[in-house]
């Protein structure tokens, strides 16, 4: 019988490819990582859940790990007055490997997740639901531990199929969905306080240096957030974040807009130039571009104007519906 590892996390959408590879005759081992304290208090659940349905659970506290690829990076990132994405570099970081490393431990051949992608020879491509598509988050985890994963049903499916089916199995759909931020329970200012951030009081300024208005800290921004002006009637937008100085620069919307940029590449699937499309936020659309070079810092060159360009956040290129690379945007 070949055996496979899930990762799951109490969705849904894992508990659905667990229940798609056990019909394919499988054995399979759901693993459940406990990564911060929001995810520790869904543990008895997720455990009673899998074991109900005749599975063999594997439950490991990988919270100390997870503070020190994740946690720690992106209280650094807002220091620096950047705006980090954890969970794109959560699963290159930590739960990508993390499942690859426990796969070999078992002697297994393949692991899989319940994630909207699907990968073929060694590359990433987007899941069959538009809507769903988390190739973006995806596209960070290295080469060599994507070799290894198994498309599951979410590879192919939409999510009101993921939903039919296991509704088909005589499960309650009460599950309750992941979160985009595991180790944040209620705002990531207040997370911030907690960690060392205090609401200290800066400038607002123009781009000419004229103080607009006062704020009570620069990690309370990003770039591209529309900031209101008491007494004006014009939107502003923020342009940038000087951290040294407390200092937030803001302008006009059309002050924004840029047709070039860099970026720090993290994995490059294939060194593509022709017909590639980049995606700078999860929700952004994509936007035709052309890269300059290969080196460690990446020059994009994109045929429309963009705006709101955030320093920390991923750019994702794609050649039709396949991950060309991703990395951090720079400036």
């Amino acid at each position: 019988m070949k055996k496979i590892v899930v990762g799951v996390s109490g969705g849904v959408d894992s508990l659905s490819s667990v229940l798609y590879f056990k019909n394919l005759s499988f054995e399979v081992f759901p693993y459940f990582l406990i990564l911060s304290e929001k995810n520790l208090k869904e543990k008895e659940r997720v455990v009673q859940l899998y074991e109900r349905l005749g599975f063999k659970l594997i439950v490991e506290d990988r919270r100390d790990f997870f503070k020190e690829k994740i946690i720690d990076y992106f209280i650094k990132t807002y220091r620096d007055g950047k705006t980090p994405n954890p969970c794109a570099l959560c699963n290159r970081l930590v739960k990508f490997p993390l499942l690859v490393s426990k796969m070999k431990e078992l002697g297994f051949e393949k692991f899989s997740t319940g994630h909207y992608i699907r990968v073929f020879d060694g590359f990433l491509y987007k899941g069959k639901d538009g809507k769903k598509d988390q190739s973006y988050y995806v596209s960070t985890v290295k080469k060599d531990d994507l070799k290894y994963f198994e498309n599951s049903n979410t590879s192919f499916l939409t999510k009101d199929e993921i939903k039919k089916f296991v509704s088909s199995k005589g499960l309650e759909l009460t599950l309750n969905e992941s979160q985009d931020i595991c180790f944040i329970r209620d705002n990531y200012i207040n997370f911030l306080n907690e960690n060392g951030f205090l609401d200290e009081e800066g400038d607002m300024v123009d781009e000419n240096g004229n103080v607009l208005k006062k704020h009570s800290g620069y990690f309370k921004y990003t770039i591209g957030q529309n900031v209101k002006i008491g007494g004006l009637e014009e939107k502003y937008f923020v342009k940038s974040i000087i951290p040294l100085k407390n200092r937030i620069v803001v302008s006009k919307r059309d002050d924004l807009k840029l047709k070039e940029f860099y970026l720090t590449p993290l994995e490059i699937f294939s060194e593509e130039r022709e017909g590639l499309k980049v995606k700078i936020r999860y929700r952004n659309e994509e936007v035709e571009c052309e890269i300059e070079d290969f080196k460690s810092k990446i020059k994009v060159i994109t045929k429309d104007y963009i705006y709101g360009l955030t320093p920390g956040q991923i750019g994702v290129f794609y050649k039709e519906d396949r991950v060309v690379l991703s990395g951090v945007i720079e400036k």
